[in-house]
């Protein structure tokens, strides 16, 4: 056996150790690397959880929160070169950029056509690493769109996703290959999809302060004309309004006139006030015309509308209808200098702003018809007053005789009167007559007529020449195309007669006091027809009970629900079974038998009747 010295054990131990010692600092080196990494690691998650819950938590707008994002991006990747953008419809607008560590302008670009690496994001959502430009360009699935002399070699670029759609993207770049890796992208992602709801909730958030702050702005243009009726005063009120709270170019409010014309009755350019349009033409006339709202993002693009050189210039219009019901009363028109001023977000608060137009015009104008009904209805019971007065204050006082007379307007003043004339030889005049009109037209000619007529009477002259006289004096002074039908009677209570002639009027009827009722009938035009006339006279005797009755076709004409005319026959009957009542009791019966023909059918012609009764 072969022993070796000590020297070589002593060595070989020495070796040992010194591989032990080796082994373990390599080992502790390790551990140290894989402690720090682990640390590392922590650091990150624990800056990517920070940088979330950031995100989350944040109530800012929409910019502020674009910065925060890339504030909290920076402490989780190197953001040197970043960039964050949205998608709005076609377009791509960047909302922060960073170059080599300095912020950028932002800037828009349109994805219509070929939409790069951020156009491709967009369509497809998923997340892109490039590790090098250069030796993977045509193995990307879409081409970079920048021209750089100093482009990235690599990048990561990442969608920014809510629920099923892609509000934007985020991106890092290095000029370095190769720097970065799936745990950037994983990173980037994390980050980008709770930028994408924060954002979401930010708009949302955004878009119902807005809503809020624009009805608020419709509710100050309410009460601020809510106490003014007067048209004239209230629609300059709603524009200086609408123009003070929404700050727009131009404002106008077009109203359907009784023509169908649309005319522009106020504006925020009082010399456009005034002006025509027709139904249909230019956006105005055809928000009208259709009855719906007209919006157009940019006006050069629109044929229809109306370019004025005068006018300020209008890149976007919102044409809003003014409807009471579905009645379109006329339209207001906002423009403004700013192309797509008018979002459709909009739709809602320009629905009730213009709700808010239509019913304070609407208002106004009822409140004005009111007025106009108020003061009319002052005017025509004035005028019944001065009507009435033309009526006999009393009724003759003959003995042995009775006397009665009942007129009733269909409205507040009408055509028909009846008229008692004292004449010499104890002798009276009797009229009744009927203005072929109703209103205000045949209480002026009624009045006419009355007082020519007794002009005529008070000379004496017989019924027949009495009603000649007075139509010339008509045909003479009045340029109207009224006529007048009218008896005139001559009553001699000595005599115990009467002699009539009658102008076109309806025949008088005599009771006799057995009940036998005559109808007198008689040839005669209605004044203001011919130049000349000449009635037939027709001589009475009245006997003890008799009665004449005159009156006006507003008694036999009068209307049931059933649509029968009460007519002749009835009137007779009446006049029949009242003959035993003196003269005023007749007289209410006979109105009352009309009235309970009616019921309630409304009148419609004026009522009048003159009863006389020989008593003994």
């Amino acid at each position: 056996m072969v022993r070796e010295s000590p020297f070589v054990i002593v060595a070989a131990i020495a070796l040992i150790l010194v591989a032990a010692v080796i082994l373990g600092v390599i080992c502790l080196r390790r551990r140290s690397e894989a402690r720090q990494r682990l640390s590392a690691r922590v650091a990150e998650l624990q800056a990517l959880s920070d940088a979330v819950s950031a995100i989350a938590a944040a109530s800012l707008d929409e910019d502020e929160l674009c910065r925060l994002v890339y504030e909290r991006a920076a402490q989780v990747v190197d953001a040197s070169n970043f960039q964050l953008g949205l998608f709005d419809g076609s377009r791509y607008v960047i909302k922060l950029r960073y170059s080599r560590g300095v912020e950028q302008p932002g800037a828009q670009f349109d994805l219509s056509e070929a939409g790069g690496i951020v156009g491709w994001l967009r369509d497809h959502g998923q997340p892109l690493i490039v590790h090098d430009f250069r030796t993977e360009m045509d193995r990307l699935p879409a081409k970079p769109r920048y021209i750089s002399a100093d482009p990235p070699r690599s990048a990561v670029f990442v969608p920014m996703v809510t629920r099923d759609a892609v509000i934007g993207a985020l991106a890092i770049q290095s000029e370095r290959p190769n720097a970065y890796t799936d745990a950037h992208l994983r990173m980037l992602s994390i980050i980008a999809n709770q930028a994408a709801a924060a954002i979401q909730n930010a708009r949302a958030l955004q878009r119902e302060r807005t809503r809020a702050r624009q009805m608020e702005l419709v509710s100050e243009v309410a009460r601020s004309t809510a106490a003014v009726f007067d048209l004239q005063s209230l629609l300059p009120r709603l524009i200086q309004s609408i123009q003070s709270a929404f700050g727009y170019s131009f404002v106008g409010i077009f109203l359907v006139d009784e023509l169908g014309q649309i005319v522009c009755s106020a504006a925020s350019r009082p010399d456009v006030v005034g002006r025509r349009r027709r139904m249909g033409e230019g956006l105005i006339g055809a928000c009208i015309a259709e009855g719906r709202e007209i919006i157009t993002d940019e006006t050069s693009c629109d044929g229809r509308f109306m370019f004025a050189p005068e006018m300020p210039v209008a890149r976007s219009e919102a044409v809003l209808p003014l409807k009471i019901g579905e009645r379109v009363i006329g339209a207001l028109d906002l423009q403004s200098d700013r192309p797509c001023a008018f979002s459709r977000d909009e739709a809602h608060y320009l629905e009730v702003l213009s709700q808010q137009v239509a019913v304070a015009v609407e208002d106004a104008r009822l409140y004005e018809q009111s007025v106009e009904r108020q003061q009319l209805e002052q005017e025509l019971s004035f005028a019944r007053e001065i009507q009435t007065s033309f009526l006999p204050k009393r009724r003759p006082q003959v003995e042995g005789w009775g006397v009665a007379g009942k007129w009733r307007a269909a409205r507040q003043v009408g055509g028909d009167f009846y008229d008692f004339i004292a004449l010499p030889d104890a002798r009276w005049g009797i009229v009744i007559a009927d203005v072929a009109d109703k209103g205000v037209p045949a209480a002026l000619f009624m009045a006419l007529s009355r007082t020519l007529m007794r002009a005529a009477a008070f000379s004496g002259r017989a019924p027949g020449e009495a009603l000649a006289r007075t139509n010339e004096l008509i045909q003479a002074d009045s340029a109207s195309d009224l006529f007048v039908t009218m008896i005139y009677a001559i009553w001699n209570p000595r005599a115990g007669s009467v002699v009539f002639a009658n102008a076109g009027h309806n025949p008088p009827l005599l009771c006799r006091a057995d009940g036998e009722v005559n109808v007198l009938r008689s040839r005669g035009i209605a004044l203001g027809v011919v130049d000349r006339l000449s009635p037939e006279p027709v001589f009475l005797e009245l006997q003890a009970g008799d009665v004449l009755l005159l009156y006006t076709d507003g008694m036999t004409d009068a209307i049931n629900a059933s649509g029968e005319e009460f007519g002749m026959s009835r009137l007779q009957a009446a006049l029949a079974q009242s003959r035993h009542l003196d003269a005023g009791g007749i007289a209410d019966a006979l109105m009352q038998a009309v009235d309970e023909f009616i019921g309630d059918e409304a009148t419609f012609d004026d009522q009048t009747l003159v009863v006389l009764k020989r008593e003994a």
